[in-house]
């Protein structure tokens, strides 16, 4: 990354929120104190059906990443709807991470109604993360020099019809939602 100021802000978990965190059981203050993060913290990492010769989050570069989608009429009428798939950046600072600069778009899907088969539509997107968690060779413009950057996906969230989307379940307007 040849932004310094960027690649600076992007250190938040591993200089940042390591010294202010105060690690009380119990307290979670930013996603780097829950207990998914810290479940993966160190362990092996399987993608796809191989298993990756690194572990989550054992480097200061690594990434940290959010997905959400979310359906929505872009017109006044109720006929069309999009869902919007979105990242976001957690080694950002909390007070930046959901800033409009900051959330990267990774698709919309345009459709009259709610896609049937979500898969067909985010799969080039997964394929990516499934790079991403294996390996990128990218520059970085505070030590100068090329190293591997990995990118993990931790957190997944939306509504009640975006997750039932994804998830390939009932809705909530299910006959028989459970």
């Amino acid at each position: 990354m040849s932004n310094r100021t960027y690649a600076t802000c992007l250190q938040y978990c591993a200089d940042e929120h390591a010294k202010t965190s105060t690690c009380m059981p119990g307290t979670t203050t930013d996603i780097f104190d829950g207990l998914h993060y810290r479940l993966l913290l160190g362990e092996c990492i399987v993608a796809g059906d191989r298993m990756l010769a690194h572990n989550y989050f054992l480097d200061h570069c690594d990434i940290t990443l959010g997905f959400t989608t979310n359906g929505f009429t872009p017109f006044k009428k109720w006929k069309h709807t999009m869902w919007i798939l979105l990242l976001f950046n957690y080694n950002l600072p909390p007070d930046q991470r959901f800033q409009k600069d900051n959330i990267l778009c990774a698709g919309i899907i345009p459709s009259p109604k709610k896609p049937w088969d979500a898969d067909s539509f985010i799969y080039l997107l997964t394929q990516e993360l499934l790079e991403l968690a294996d390996r990128v060779s990218a520059y970085d413009s505070l030590s100068r020099s090329l190293f591997t950057l990995h990118a993990y996906v931790i957190t997944g969230f939306g509504d009640i019809p975006a997750i039932s989307m994804l998830m390939h379940m009932k809705g909530h307007n299910g006959l028989h939602p459970c």
